[in-house]
C-alpha cells in the first residue's frame, strides 16, 4: 500500500510541474505499476483545463487499455462524457470522445456549445492531415466507424474551416472503392467548388524496403516496410496476392523493430515462400496490376498503407479508359482465338489487329501480327514484328521465347541463343506466367536449346554472340622522328 501510495503521488507530481517537463518513459512506469488504480487521477487530468495536461492523460489511458485495464478504462471515458452539458468541460467531452473512438468503443455527448466544439474538432482535424498516411488514416477511420451522414457533415465542416482539408478528404474518399454511391456523389456535391488537392508535402523519409515473395501455389506477398520520419518506429503494409491475381489480404501496422521486415520475410520463407524480388518497381507494378484486377473488394488496409509505394489513384481506371481497354483486349482475343483453331485463319486475325491502336497495345499487337506472319509460313517476315514485341515488353518471357524459337526455325543460332536466354532470365522473376502448366516444359526445352546451341558452336569453333563493328579510329598525323634543334 505505501508503494502504491508514493506512486500516486509521483504521478500527481509529474502532471504539476510546469510545462509537463517530466519523461513520457517515467510516466508509462508509473501508469503500468499502479494499473487500474491509476485511472481515477487520469481521468481528472482529462477534465483539467490545460491541454497538454488532459492530452498526457489521454496517452497514459490508452496505454492502460492495451494492459489490462481495459475495462476500467472505458467507464471512466463514458463517466467523462456522461457529464450534463452545464457542468461538464466540452474539451474533456472531445477528449475522452476520441480515445473511445481508437479504442474501438465510440461513444456520445452532449455539448455546451455543439457547433463550437463541432468547429473546433474539425479544425483540430485538419490540423493533422500533413501527410498522404494522414489523410488516408483518417477516411479510413471515418469510412469503419462513422455513418454516411456524419462523414458529410464533417466534410461539410471542413469545407467552411479549412478548403484545403476539406479537398484532400474529398479525394481521398473519392478513391475509395468500399463507400456507397450516395456517400460519393453527396461528397462530390459538397465539394464542388473546392479547388483540386495540393498535394501533401510528406517530410523528407528513407525510402521505402520493399520484398517480393512467391510460393509453390503462384501466391505473392508483397512486403513493404519505412521508417517514420522523426520517430523511432517503422510502418510494415504486407499484401498478400492469391493465385488469381486478386488481393486476398493486406495488413498496415507498425513496428518498433524489424525495420527491414527480415523477421515477418524469415517467417513466411519458413511457410514455403521464396524470395523473388526485392525492388520497389516490381513491387509497384505488381500491386497496382493486382489492385486493378481486385477493384471494389480491395481490402482498407490497401488504402492506409498504397502511400509507402507512392501508388495513389493507380488502383482506379476510369469508364472511359475501362471501356476502350476492354474492347481492345476483345479485339486482340477474337484474333488469337481465329489463330488458334483447328483451321487458323490468319488474314482474319490481320485485319482485326488493323482496328486497335499500335501505340496503346504496341507489344501483343506485334506479337499477334508475328504469330499471324507464322501461321501464313512466312517466317522471315515474323522476324521483325517478334523482335518489336520484344523490345516493347523486355520483361514478357513470351516474347523473348517467339523469336528464340523463330531464329532456330530460320538458323539464326546467335540470336536464338540470345532470345532462349532472356526467355530463361525474365522467367526466373515471378509473372503471371508461373499459373501456366506448359511454362515448365517450355523452361526444359530452352535449356535444352541452349545447351545444345553452346555445344554445337564450340565444336564448330564459331562463336555465338555477334561481333560489335569496330568504331573507325580517326586518322592520326605522323609525328616526325627527327625532332629539331634549337638554334642558339
Amino acid at each position: 500500500m505505501a508503494i502504491e501510495l508514493a506512486d500516486l503521488r509521483a504521478l500527481a507530481d509529474w502532471f504539476a510541474r510546469d510545462s509537463l517537463s517530466g519523461s513520457r518513459t517515467r510516466l508509462a512506469q508509473l501508469v503500468r505499476r499502479l494499473g487500474s488504480g491509476a485511472v481515477p487521477l487520469l481521468g481528472r487530468e482529462v477534465r483539467h483545463a490545460d491541454a497538454a495536461r488532459r492530452d498526457a492523460a489521454r496517452e497514459a489511458l490508452g496505454l492502460l487499455a492495451t494492459t489490462g485495464a481495459r475495462d476500467r478504462v472505458l467507464a471512466e471515458l463514458r463517466d467523462i462524457t456522461a457529464a450534463d452539458a452545464t457542468t461538464g468541460s466540452d474539451e474533456a467531452k472531445v477528449c475522452a470522445l476520441g480515445l473511445l473512438a481508437e479504442l474501438g468503443a465510440p461513444g456520445e455527448a452532449r455539448f455546451r456549445d455543439p457547433l463550437a466544439m463541432q468547429r473546433r474538432s474539425a479544425l483540430a482535424l485538419a490540423a493533422q492531415l500533413d501527410t498522404a498516411a494522414d489523410v488516408a488514416s483518417a477516411v479510413d477511420f471515418m469510412v469503419r466507424q462513422l455513418s454516411d451522414d456524419d462523414i458529410v457533415q464533417i466534410v461539410e465542416l471542413l469545407v467552411a474551416a479549412a478548403p484545403a482539408a476539406a479537398a484532400r478528404l474529398a479525394h481521398e474518399l473519392a478513391a475509395r472503392l468500399d463507400v456507397t454511391g450516395d456517400l460519393r456523389a453527396c461528397i462530390a456535391r459538397v465539394a464542388v467548388d473546392l479547388p483540386a488537392p495540393l498535394a501533401t508535402t510528406p517530410p523528407r523519409a528513407r525510402a521505402a524496403h520493399a520484398t517480393v515473395l512467391l510460393d509453390e501455389a503462384a501466391r505473392m506477398v508483397v512486403v513493404v516496410t519505412r521508417k517514420v520520419p522523426g520517430e523511432r518506429r517503422w510502418r510494415r503494409w504486407a499484401t498478400l496476392v492469391g493465385p488469381t491475381g486478386l488481393i486476398d489480404d493486406c495488413l498496415h501496422e507498425d513496428a518498433t523493430d524489424d525495420r527491414d521486415g527480415a523477421s515477418l520475410v524469415a517467417q513466411l520463407c519458413a511457410d514455403g515462400y521464396r524470395v523473388a524480388s526485392d525492388e520497389l518497381d516490381h513491387a509497384r507494378a505488381a500491386l497496382i496490376a493486382a489492385a486493378r484486377m481486385t477493384g471494389a473488394e480491395l481490402p482498407p488496409a490497401y488504402y492506409v498503407g498504397r502511400d509507402l509505394l507512392d501508388l495513389g489513384d493507380a488502383h482506379l481506371v476510369t469508364t472511359r479508359a475501362r471501356a476502350a481497354h476492354d474492347r481492345i483486349a476483345a479485339t486482340l482475343g477474337r484474333a488469337s482465338e481465329l489463330l488458334a483453331q483447328a483451321n487458323p485463319e490468319p488474314a482474319r486475325a490481320r485485319a482485326l489487329l488493323a482496328h486497335c491502336p499500335a501505340s496503346a497495345v504496341a507489344a501483343d499487337r506485334a506479337a499477334l501480327e508475328a504469330a499471324c506472319r507464322v501461321a501464313e509460313g512466312q517466317l522471315a517476315e515474323a522476324l521483325e514484328p517478334a523482335r518489336r514485341a520484344a523490345a516493347s515488353e523486355p520483361a514478357w518471357p513470351l516474347h523473348h521465347w517467339n523469336l528464340g524459337v523463330l531464329c532456330h526455325r530460320l538458323g539464326d543460332a546467335s540470336g536464338a541463343h540470345q532470345a532462349l536466354q532472356r526467355y530463361l532470365a525474365t522467367s526466373a522473376i515471378p509473372t503471371a506466367l508461373l499459373g501456366d502448366p506448359d511454362q515448365p516444359a517450355r523452361v526444359a526445352c530452352a535449356e535444352r536449346l541452349v545447351a545444345e546451341l553452346e555445344r554445337v558452336a564450340r565444336l564448330a569453333g564459331s562463336p555465338l554472340t555477334r561481333p560489335r563493328a569496330r568504331p573507325r579510329s580517326r586518322a592520326r598525323p605522323r609525328s616526325s622522328s627527327r625532332r629539331l634543334r634549337r638554334s642558339d
